[in-house]
């Protein structure tokens, strides 16, 4: 079954790519006012708003392989919104959400393996979460 060309789920990752741009230009402009951006929180607004984006350019083309990527997408801004849920992370909560949502929807419509992509969820979403305590642990000794 071919997707239509402006399906929900393709509409609901554009969206949740837009905003997390524009949250993370916003949370940039404030945040590099109080402290230094380098190397963290900068690495992590680069990553975050590239990982959205391209979800989403995969989800809008690539088939099956754009929706493991979402999966995994939504994985990772919501281990990031889980842990920095009392600074910036409550920001990217919403598109955490979008992209949960949007990955969902996409399996349903096309019959996809939802465990599976779990999988794949918690998986992206653990290794998010090691990374960041990793980095952590490592610029504050």
């Amino acid at each position: 079954m071919k997707p239509a060309k402006y399906s929900f789920e393709r509409i609901m990752a554009i969206l949740g790519a837009g905003a997390c741009l524009i949250i993370t230009l916003w949370i940039w402009q404030w945040v590099s006012v109080v402290q230094a951006m380098w190397p963290l929180p900068g690495l992590y607004f680069i990553e975050i708003p590239v990982v959205s984006v391209a979800a989403a350019g995969l989800l809008l083309g690539a088939g099956a392989l754009g929706r493991a990527v979402m999966w995994g997408s939504a994985g990772i801004l919501f281990a990031f919104s889980l842990l920095g849920i009392f600074s910036v992370g409550f920001y990217y909560l919403p598109e955490a959400l979008i992209f949960i949502v949007t990955a969902l929807i996409a399996d349903v419509r096309f019959k996809q393996p939802i465990f599976a992509h779990l999988g794949i969820f918690f998986v992206a979403g653990t290794a998010q979460a090691a990374l960041m305590l990793a980095a952590i642990r490592l610029l504050s000794s």
